[in-house]
């Protein structure tokens, strides 16, 4: 602190190498910007929802509805919250004026770039971001629309600027998802598992791969452990998807063709490459550089130089340590919910309330923690509990719907009974029917009096099962 008129105050260097006095809460408003000014956002949507099958029939992953809006709106309402005003969008070239069109409803209060691959390719996130690396002019925040998440991202962006990484990602406690029971045929529900080795003191990620490469025995270099005596292995952490990556990492898939996936491929090779020998350092002009042995990809700019000589940040570990480091920022265990409807007040900054839409027709008087969309009817004598029920929906008379998600258009006759169900879009319950834990395929009509436990109802064929 300074006396006389600065007393109270703190004395920081900015980016422009000038001195400034700030009030200290000047911090939290320099994050709010520190987004859209320093980071373009990439949301990736052009996944073909695979493992899905049973309830897109074909339509666009990116649009499933969750809650009142569709699964892409999350990260696009995260980013905006965090002060992002351009967001780059990757979609399928055949999926891309449907998305586009669902998105302009929703009037979000971002400038969206659609970029498109070929419906017909094989292409992983990896290779999408690739699509995009000659549009890429400054580090980048990734999202996949599948990231519905409540989190605040101006920790996990400070940290990425104060260790100075080449990626990070935001992991979160995992493990809370055994006791679901999925609807559809009985299945043992088998979440997917990573293992993730990293450095409790720094974060840093040393080793990461899908729990399903290994059958018993998982097998370290002699290296990895020698150099790392006191790594932490985990299978119970959750990779979100959301990363956070320097400008060259995006340019360095622009030239390399092997890397489809960034989760299965690229992470675990910026990891291994982060393992390599440490460069030298020589002495130039009076200050610290990295020798030609820095590998070409790990670009180092006039304006990194300068920023690290002007960091208010310790710099004697970015001097000392190797110029690619992936580290990995864990989420406050209170970020996430466990149950979708229990977060959607904080995902949406609607109240329970609010998330009944004022277009919808309500005359259920025993309606419980239940989304509705747009233009729904609910009528008399029915109970709801613990439901999301999406746009243009009818449910009539004596039906009980609990824990069930319910598509746009869906038809619920008198004297129905849902229990732990997904009804697909348009798809119609005639009256008398029990339905529980089951999946109703789009467009689907479940015949009168119909009863039903565990099973998958559609109109179309050959599903191929995905363990």
């Amino acid at each position: 602190t300074q006396r006389g008129s600065t007393k109270g105050k703190r004395q920081i260097i900015t980016r422009g190498l000038q001195k400034k006095f700030i009030e200290p809460c000047d911090f939290a408003n320099k994050s709010s910007i520190m987004g859209h000014q320093e980071f373009q956002a990439i949301v990736l949507a052009a996944g073909k929802g695979t493992r899905l099958p049973e309830i897109l029939e074909g339509r666009p992953k990116c649009l499933l509805p969750i809650g009142p809006y569709p699964m892409v709106w999350y990260p696009l309402q995260l980013l905006q919250r965090h002060g992002f005003t351009e967001v780059s969008v990757i979609v399928q070239e055949a999926e891309k004026q449907e998305i586009q069109q669902r998105l302009d409803r929703l009037q979000l209060k971002l400038k969206l770039d659609y970029y498109s691959i070929p419906t017909d390719s094989e292409c992983g996130t990896a290779d999408a971001l690739r699509l995009v690396s000659d549009k890429i002019k400054s580090d980048v925040v990734v999202l996949s629309c599948d990231s519905v998440i409540e989190v605040n991202l101006y920790p996990l962006l400070s940290k990425f600027r104060e260790r100075d990484a080449s990626i990070q990602l935001l992991l979160l406690e995992g493990g809370k998802d055994q006791d679901v029971i999925m609807p559809g045929p009985k299945s043992k529900y088998k979440a997917e598992k990573d293992l993730i080795g990293y450095d409790k003191t720094s974060s840093k990620v040393l080793f990461m791969a899908s729990a399903s490469d290994f059958e018993e025995t998982v097998k370290l270099s002699g290296h990895l452990l020698r150099e790392n005596p006191e790594m932490t292995i985990s299978s119970n952490l959750l990779d979100v998807h959301v990363y956070i990556m320097k400008k060259w990492v995006v340019e360095y898939l622009a030239v390399t063709e092997l890397l489809s996936a960034v989760k299965g491929e690229l992470l675990p090779h910026i990891i291994k490459k982060q393992m390599l020998p440490a460069p030298t350092v020589v002495e130039s002009n009076g200050t610290l550089e990295y020798s030609a042995t820095k590998p070409k990809f790990a670009s180092y700019t006039e304006m990194d130089t300068k920023i690290d000589k002007a960091s208010i940040f310790n710099k004697e570990e970015k001097y000392t340590s190797h110029p690619i480091r992936c580290y990995a920022h864990f989420a406050n265990t209170t970020a996430f919910g466990l149950r979708i409807f229990d977060i959607f007040p904080a995902l949406t900054g609607l109240t329970e309330r609010e998330l009944v839409s004022q277009t919808s027709s309500i005359k259920s008087t025993q309606i419980t923690k239940c989304a509705v969309g747009d233009m729904t009817t609910i009528n008399e004598k029915t109970s709801l509990n613990l439901n999301v029920i999406a746009n243009g929906c009818t449910v009539q008379s004596k039906t009980r719907i609990n824990n069930s998600v319910l598509m746009d258009g869906v038809m619920i006759e008198e004297n129905v009974v849902i229990d732990n169900c997904i009804v697909g879009e348009k798809a119609v319950v005639k009256s008398g029917s029990v339905l529980k834990n089951c999946l109703i395929g789009p467009h689907f009509i479940v015949a009168a009096n119909t009863r039903k436990e565990n099973v998958y109802l559609s109109n179309a064929d050959g599903f191929m099962t995905i363990d």
